[in-house]
Order: structure tokens, then sequence, then C-alpha cells
């Protein structure tokens, strides 16, 4: 609760602050809030509280700001909050309604509604996973069997890619050396490891700008793992008995994401005052300019694609990474995001 209650302080500290830079030359202008009748037909106004992971960058995850910032979120007559939570567990506080978004893998998805956490998967703020694995360019190492006598870096736990593409290339996981680390990525420079496990968003961006260490990617797509992006996963309780106020989050969160996709300038300046001094201008651009192709679907933003769904669950329980066959309707529910869409854009207002 302790490191919880710090991220608060940080969160709302970060928030004081941009308060006042929203009033500096060059701010948004926000759209306005919903008023009179408009704001009688949505309802009350509902409280949301946001769970992010690591810090505020230009990635899938931030349409939730630029939603705050348009203004969107108070058309809707959402009251949006955050904090941060680097866990990979975290996403259990969603099951207990202490948060009401944010994001995981379906493995961990999976294995949470398994011990009876009651969530679900709503919406895609990425189609495709930003996750690889970087090794030092020149070193020999092109496939997951080549992992065999090395280290590897652990970022809190096992990734199910890591899992999956180890079991597809038939490594000998007892031959490697799991070495926990952090998000820094410095022990690839250091050669601490030799395998780091990356965030395709920032990652190579650090490696090579800022340690300007030169390097090779490994991808899990290459290696029988085609996992999904970025879901927005959600109380599935809540849902049922608040369905039209997460209606509401949705339609704010992906329009969004729309005014992202189309504001790149934009984007990265709100990104910029938001993050702080973690990221730097052309990280962000970066980030924004690796993650924005994963960010759009034919049929509109979050989009959830059960069919690649049920692929990504059947690859894990193939390769032995899930115990059992999972069926994706048990974990998603699209209702929403298709109710939210038509012909291929958010309906708004």
């Amino acid at each position: 609760m302790t490191e919880l209650r710090m991220t608060r302080r940080r969160a709302l500290l970060s928030a004081g602050a941009l308060a006042a830079a929203a009033c500096a030359p060059g701010a948004v202008t926000p759209s306005p809030a919903a008023s009179g009748s408009a704001a009688s037909t949505l309802g009350p106004v509902s409280k949301f509280n946001y769970l992010f992971g690591f810090t505020l960058q230009a990635n899938p995850t931030f349409p939730v700001i630029t939603a705050k910032e348009m203004g969107y979120y108070k058309q809707q007559n959402i009251d949006i909050a955050w904090d941060f939570q680097t866990l990979s567990t975290a996403v259990r506080l969603i099951g207990t309604n202490q948060y009401h978004a944010g994001s995981t893998d379906p493995q961990t998805l999976s294995t949470f509604v398994d011990e009876g956490v009651p969530l679900v998967a709503v919406a895609q703020m990425s189609q495709t996973s930003v996750r690889a694995f970087a090794v030092r360019k020149g070193e020999g190492i092109k496939r997951p069997k080549d992992f065999e006598g090395k280290k590897v870096g652990i970022k809190t736990a096992p990734w199910p890619d890591y899992l999956a593409i180890l079991a597809f290339d038939k490594a000998d996981r007892s031959k490697i050396t799991e070495i926990p680390v952090g998000f820094s990525a410095v022990e690839l420079k250091e050669k601490i490891i030799d395998v780091l496990p990356i965030f395709l968003g920032n990652e190579p961006f650090i490696l090579t700008k800022t340690l300007g260490q030169e390097i090779e990617i490994i991808y899990p797509k290459d290696f029988g793992y085609a996992a999904v992006g970025t879901p927005i996963i959600a109380n599935k309780d809540y849902v049922k008995n608040n369905r039209a106020a997460y209606v509401r989050f949705l339609r704010a969160t992906m329009k969004g994401q729309e005014y992202m996709i189309d504001h790149r300038d934009e984007t990265i300046r709100m990104a910029i005052q938001y993050g702080g001094t973690a990221t730097t201008a052309a990280a962000h651009e970066f980030i924004y300019d690796v993650s924005k192709p994963t960010m759009t679907h034919p049929n509109g933003v979050g989009w959830v694609d059960l069919d690649q769904w049920q692929k990504n669950l059947d690859t894990l329980t193939d390769l032995k990474v899930l115990p059992r066959k999972v069926d994706a309707k048990t974990l998603v529910d699209d209702t929403m995001i298709k109710e939210i869409l038509k012909d291929g854009k958010v309906i708004w207002p």
C-alpha cells in the first residue's frame, strides 16, 4: 500500500503541475463538457481509476491522457484519475474494484480468471504486441535455442512470450541462467546478461541512442508466438452492474485514441508534459512512431479480434504455457467496443 500511496501522490503532483502548464501558450483547447439535457441523458458523473504501468509515454496507453486533455471524459460524465504500478500482478487490483481499467497479457488474464478473479478484456489499445528480446550485435544469438548457456534477463516474472518461444524452438530452459533485472536496459550494455526482454516502443531507442549499444532483435512472431497487443482489462462484475458508465469510459478513451493517431505533435507535447523528465522528447517521438501503426484497425480503434485471441491462447496451450485449452469468449467481452464504433470510427458524441 505504501508504494500505491507514493505513486498516487506523484500522479497528483504531476496533475497539478500540468494544470498550470495547460494555461501556457500553445496548450490544446479541450472540448466543452456535457451540460444541460446532454448531461442528464448520460446519467450521473462516474469516477474511474485507471491503472498504468511504468511511466507515461506516447505509447498505446496514452489515449487515456489525450482523452482527459481534450475534455472527452468530461463530455461523457467520467471523472478520471490514475495510479502507477509496475508489478505484473497489479491487474488483480482491478478484480477488487480498486481500479476500473488497466492492461495485461492473455496468459496473465487467463491465470487470474482461472483463480476466480472477475476480469475481462473489453478493447484493444494496440493490435500487436510490442514485446521482443534484444541481444548485443555480433554475438551469434539468433534464435531462442541460442539462449542455452547464456544469461537471460527476467523482468518481474518470465514473460509468456519468453516461455512460448523457448518451447517453440525446443530450447532447454534448465540450461539458461535467468537473472532478475530492472527496467533500465543497462544490464545488456554492461554484459550482466546476454538477452534482454524489451518493449519495442522505447528500449531499442534507449539501448542504441542513449547507451550506444548496437543490438539485434529477436521477435516472438518469428518463433511461433504472434501475441495480441495491449487490451483494456475491466472488472466483469463492475461492467455487469455499470455497463452504461463503462461504455461512456470506452467511448471517451477511444475518441482520445483517434485524436492521438491524428495529432502526432500535440500528443508528443502532452507526453512530455505528463511524463516529466523520465523520457526525452526524442524518445517520445520514437515511441509514438513505433506505437501508432499498432493502434489502428480497419473496423476502428479498440477493435477486439476474437479469432486472433483464440489463436494466441491456442498457441500458449500447445506450447504448454497454459495448462489447458481456453475459450477466448471467456476472457473477452467485445460487445461494448462494437457499440461505440460505426464505419471504422468512434460514434461521437
